[in-house]
């Protein structure tokens, strides 16, 4: 396909129009000029990159595309399009959110790399401040063309500005071999980010993102894990191991980050490479998301005189147990489960998993996992006086509708926000993590013919969990069978964390798999091979002026 490398221009931060296309209009409200002399003015710029980040992540509906139409869970709503795969050009579920944000992101990146070039020509910052601003606009760039290639697949790309003169062309701008976007982005970020030694300029510290709190910015870390994860969607074996093999050096011994960090709950944790962080106060900030409530047990509801279903301000009972730490103010939709093959196969109720529930395996006290899945909870009978629920009176019980260990469980703790009011999701989102660099590692070194180097890096993972190492005789010396395992490893490891789609596409099994395991009445009815890639939305094929199509999707 043709590849088309064209500018777009990314207005300035302050008044950034709200949607994005391919059909841009060429716009001033500020002369670059008379801003941009600084480094602080070029971090308010940079500010407005991360808007986009959110409007994708934040929005539930992502998450079902990218966990819920997969092998490992469903959500079987009909309503629910992009959970059950009930999408087309017309009717293109997220992919509207994901282009529109995905190229706001890219436009504004683009702009501010150039503002950032001029700057130091007219010798308004340092040397060094060039560096640093520079790889953090690249790296914002990196991070928007992963989501859109492993979303859309081949999509237009672009690195620079808009201007009258190519107005028009960006207009018609068609797709590009994602491969060919994936190599250009790699060589900037190798470029930029990697150690002298690795050819590179270490533009950014090597350091943990959240080594220093609740820091926002996206530095040498995440540009280093996008670079992986972009050398492992080309099979770029060795790119892979350059850029996670740097991110071990920073993030160090697995073993030192517990699991209990792992739920969205906690946040800003030191394992995390990148979060997408919310918060909630009743009567100031707000910025909530919404996973939680198709993912939290089922709470008990009241009916009002009109049969509306309405929540019960007073009781805290979640699918037969009270729970008063969730509150009694959740509003809980129809919610996400795992398939039976991961609650049966990969993690069952008596796995020594610690990754697989925190009373899972009939444990009495909470085993200090990550709360994947639920089939018991520690809390009150729901028909003893709330008086009585103390301390001493907690119990562990099996939620109602589960009652056994052969029954399919609720998701765990992982998703469950605290104390929610109706269904504002105030926990941060959990984007990249360092133990998926290390399974990345893994999957390199075996691609690469390291079977010794790729079971250690995945033995890590396994290890932290309980689980017992696996060695090569375990699978035989079979490189089939120990990929096989980098998979399920991936699914208990990283369940619900925004990748499971995209690791199964470019794997090429996503359809495969997801038919086999995923049984949902709903998605059964709609899943067709082009799903692989979510469709670009029709408003934008039409902008395109036919440029640009759904070859896939019979359009």
């Amino acid at each position: 396909m043709k590849t088309s490398k064209i500018t777009l221009l990314a207005l300035l931060a302050a008044v950034l129009f709200s949607s994005c296309s391919l059909r841009e209009e060429v716009t001033s409200y500020t002369l670059r000029e008379n801003y941009y002399r600084n480094a602080k003015e070029i971090e308010t710029g940079l500010n407005a990159c991360y808007s986009p980040v959110r409007s994708i992540y934040a929005n539930v509906s992502f998450w079902q595309m990218t966990e819920c139409a997969t092998d490992i869970m469903y959500l079987n709503v009909r309503n629910q399009y992009n959970a059950v795969c009930n999408v087309s050009p017309s009717r293109p579920g997220c992919a509207t959110t994901i282009w529109q944000a995905g190229y706001r992101g890219v436009s504004r990146a683009n702009s501010m790399v150039q503002a950032i070039e001029e700057a130091k020509e007219k010798k308004y910052i340092s040397a060094a401040e060039y560096g640093r601003l520079r790889a953090e606009a690249v790296i914002l760039r990196a991070f928007f063309y992963y989501v859109l290639t492993a979303t859309f697949g081949d999509v237009p790309f672009y690195l620079d500005e808009v201007t009258e003169q190519n107005r028009e062309t960006i207009e018609t701008l068609p797709r590009t071999d994602a491969s060919l976007i994936r190599e250009e982005i790699i060589r900037e970020l190798e470029e930029t980010l990697l150690p002298e030694s690795l050819g590179g300029k270490a533009a950014l510290p090597f350091r943990r993102t959240y080594a220093d709190g609740t820091d926002y910015r996206m530095g040498a870390a995440v540009g280093l894990f996008v670079g992986g994860r972009m050398a492992l969607w080309n099979k770029d074996w060795e790119g892979a191991k350059q850029f996670f093999g740097v991110l071990e050096t920073i993030y160090g011994a697995l073993s030192t980050y517990p699991l209990t960090d792992i739920p969205f709950s906690r946040k800003f944790t030191g394992e995390s490479i990148w979060e997408v962080s919310q918060t909630y106060e009743p009567y100031g900030l707000q910025l909530v998301a919404g996973i939680a409530p198709w993912s939290t047990p089922v709470r008990r509801m009241v009916y009002n005189d009109d049969e509306e279903a309405v929540s019960d301000s007073t009781h805290c009972f979640y699918n037969g147990i009270a729970i008063p730490e969730l509150g009694s103010e959740a509003h809980i939709y129809s919610c996400a489960r795992p398939t039976s093959f991961f609650s049966e196969t990969l993690q069952p109720y008596d796995s020594p998993d610690l990754r697989s529930g925190e009373y899972s395996n009939g444990a009495t006290e909470a085993r200090g996992g990550s709360g994947n899945l639920a089939w018991r909870w520690s809390g009150f009978d729901p028909t003893t006086p709330q008086d009585t629920w103390t301390a001493g009176a907690r119990r562990v019980y099996w939620f109602t509708s589960v009652g056994k260990a052969r029954a399919t469980p609720w998701l765990g703790n992982k998703f469950w926000c605290w104390d929610m009011k109706f269904t504002r999701d105030y926990n941060n989102y959990k984007v990249f993590r360092y133990a998926s660099a290390l399974l990345g590692l893994a999957e390199a070194h075996l691609m690469s013919g390291d079977k010794g180097e790729c079971l250690r890096y995945l033995n890590m993972t396994r290890r932290r969990a309980g689980l017992d190492d696996l060695t090569v005789a375990d699978v035989g010396g079979n490189t089939d069978l120990m990929m096989e395992e980098i998979r399920n490893e991936c699914a208990r490891e990283l369940f619900g964390e925004f990748q499971r789609k995209f690791d199964l596409v470019r794997w090429g099994i996503w359809y495969e798999r997801t038919v086999q395991y995923n049984t949902a009445s709903n998605l059964v009815a709609n899943i067709r091979p082009c799903h692989r890639y979510w469709p670009i939305p029709a408003d934008q094929v039409a902008n395109s002026r036919g440029a640009l199509d759904n070859k896939e999707y019979g359009e």
